[in-house]
C-alpha cells in the first residue's frame, strides 16, 4: 500500500499528524499492510524567502495579532508535548522558505532515508528553532540519515532536485490539496488532518477491505475553518 504524504516542516500539525498515523499503523500489529512511504512536498508560505522573520511577528500578520496568535500557539505546542514531541515555541524560530529542506527531502527519498531527514528537519525547527533555510541546518538534518556533506551542499549549490519539488507543489495543486498533512492512499483514497491514531487504523483497515472487494475510492474529510488545527494547516 503506497501512502503519499503531503506536508510541510514548518507545520507543527504535520510533525503531530506523522506520529499519530505510525501510532496508528503500529495499532494494526500483525494486520498492518505493507506500506511503501513517501513525502511530498507543500508549502503553506510560497511567499517566503531565504530572509529570517521572527515567527511570532510574521503569525501576527497572518492571524490577526499577538493574542490571536499566542493562542494558537500554545494550544499547539501542547497538543505536541501530550504526543511526547519536544515541540517548543520559546526557541525562537524563523519564518523562511522551505523550498531547500523539500529538495533536501526529494534527496533523502532517493537514498531511502525520508523518515530520519524528515524527523530531523520537524526538531531543527520545532525543537530547536534552527533555520530551515540555513545550508548548515540541512546538512545535519541530512547527517541523520547517512547523507553526506558534500552531496548535500553541491546539490544546494546547483538545481539538482528543484523540477521534482516543483513537480510534486503542482501536483499537490491538481489534487486539490490546501492543508496539511494529507495522506493519499494508492493513490484514490486520502484522509486529511492529524487524525487520532485510532482513526489512522481504522482507514489503512476500511481501505484494505475496499481494496480486496474492489469498492470505490473514498476522499478526504473536510478540513477545520482554523487556519491550523488538528484538521492540518492550510495556505
Amino acid at each position: 500500500m503506497r501512502i503519499d504524504i503531503y506536508s510541510d516542516v514548518v507545520c507543527p500539525w504535520c510533525w503531530i499528524g506523522k506520529h499519530r498515523f505510525q501510532q496508528g499503523v503500529q495499532l494494526l500489529g500483525a494486520d498492518a499492510p505493507e506500506l511503501e512511504i513517501h513525502w511530498q512536498p507543500f508549502q503553506l508560505d510560497p511567499d517566503a524567502d531565504a530572509t529570517p522573520v521572527p515567527l511570532r511577528e510574521a503569525y501576527e500578520r497572518k492571524f490577526g495579532g499577538a493574542e490571536r496568535t499566542e493562542q494558537i500557539l500554545g494550544q499547539t505546542q501542547t497538543t505536541a508535548r501530550a504526543e511526547g514531541l519536544p515541540m517548543d515555541f520559546g526557541q525562537g524560530q524563523v519564518r523562511v522558505t522551505t523550498l531547500p529542506a523539500h529538495r533536501l527531502l526529494w534527496l533523502a527519498g532517493q537514498h531511502g532515508v525520508q523518515e530520519a531527514v524528515g524527523e530531523a528537519l520537524f526538531r531543527a525547527h520545532f525543537e530547536h528553532g534552527r533555520n530551515l533555510a540555513d545550508p548548515a541546518v540541512l546538512v545535519e538534518a541530512g547527517a541523520a540519515g547517512g547523507l553526506g556533506a558534500d552531496e548535500i551542499q553541491q546539490m544546494l549549490a546547483g538545481d539538482r532536485g528543484l523540477a521534482e519539488v516543483e513537480a510534486g507543489l503542482a501536483q499537490a495543486h491538481a489534487l486539490g490539496i490546501s492543508s496539511v498533512p494529507t495522506f493519499v492512499i494508492d493513490g484514490r483514497w486520502a484522509v486529511s488532518g492529524a487524525q487520532p491514531p485510532e482513526a489512522f487504523a481504522n482507514a489503512l483497515r476500511q481501505i484494505a477491505v475496499e481494496q480486496a472487494t474492489g469498492r470505490g475510492a473514498q476522499g478526504a474529510p473536510d478540513g477545520s475553518d482554523d487556519a491550523c488545527g488538528a484538521d492540518g494547516c492550510k495556505v
